[in-house]
């Protein structure tokens, strides 16, 4: 992607139904909605204040896109016109991929994990983690950050367990019934993926970069380093270019020699 960065440019993309999806007016909402006041929170958000006023963003975006998917579920329409979600404390399947999680969400978590009572233990296992799968916070089929998880983790409710455990972990279903079901919640999905863009979109529209990251090892890169949104605030590149996720956002443009002045 080597097109120059504009935010109408990026709007378009976000919003506009892929081939063969449906339009989403759930998602679209979450999307206006977390943009709307996530941009309103930035503006005139300068100096070191700048880092503190980002990160607290994140939170008011949870906050929304949560209270959205709490009234989703709560109509007639989502009770009879879903399949029930097969998730549960214990299953655990789906935490076996690569989860994508905008740069300022991992900045805010990181930040909230280091002020956690069981911060070392949870800090010592993300140490200790040399790659791959499953998630490293996965502990006795739940996660141990549940509160704090990404916004990506929160949409994904899929309708067969089986099918996770073939598809995310690898493990091959049992053969006995039918073959297991691909299908997933929409709603839930819609108001997160949303969420996700609305939360990214405002920071990159400002010249803060905020690229799409590989969760886990974002998050690795960054646990030991207290003053990251700090750095990342004043432009500084804090995540290793290889956990960055290149379908996001094209890259943004070099700021001009006036635009640096002023920052």
């Amino acid at each position: 992607m080597t097109a120059e960065f504009t935010a109408a440019a990026a709007l378009k993309a976000i919003t506009a139904s892929r081939p063969g999806e449906r339009p989403s007016p759930i998602r679209d909402a979450a999307f206006d909605a977390v943009r709307t006041a996530v941009a309103e929170s930035l503006r005139g958000a300068t100096g070191l204040g700048g880092a503190e006023t980002a990160v607290a963003a994140v939170a008011q975006a949870v906050a929304i896109a949560e209270k959205m998917w709490a009234e989703v579920r709560a109509t007639p329409a989502f009770a009879l016109g879903t399949r029930p979600a097969a998730c549960r404390k214990g299953c655990g399947w789906c935490c076996h991929q690569r989860v994508g999680s905008p740069a300022v969400e991992v900045l805010y978590i990181a930040e909230r994990l280091r002020q956690r009572p069981d911060a070392s233990t949870l800090i010592a296992r993300l140490e200790a983690w040399s790659g791959g799968r499953p998630c490293v916070f996965l502990a006795d089929g739940g996660c141990s950050i549940y509160e704090l998880r990404p916004l990506k983790c929160r949409g994904l409710y899929q309708v067969d367990a089986r099918w996770c455990m073939s598809t995310y972990a690898k493990i091959d279903a049992p053969v006995f019934g039918p073959p297991p079901s691909h299908e997933y919640q929409m709603p839930p999905k819609d108001v997160f993926d949303g969420a996700v863009f609305g939360l990214a979109l405002p920071f990159h529209s400002a010249g803060h970069d905020c690229p799409g990251v590989d969760f886990v090892p974002a998050l690795k890169a960054i646990i030991h380093r207290p003053d990251a949104a700090q750095a990342w605030w004043r432009g500084a590149t804090i995540f290793p270019a290889e956990v960055r996720l290149h379908d996001w956002f094209p890259p943004l443009p070099k700021a001009s020699k006036a635009a640096k002045k002023r920052r």
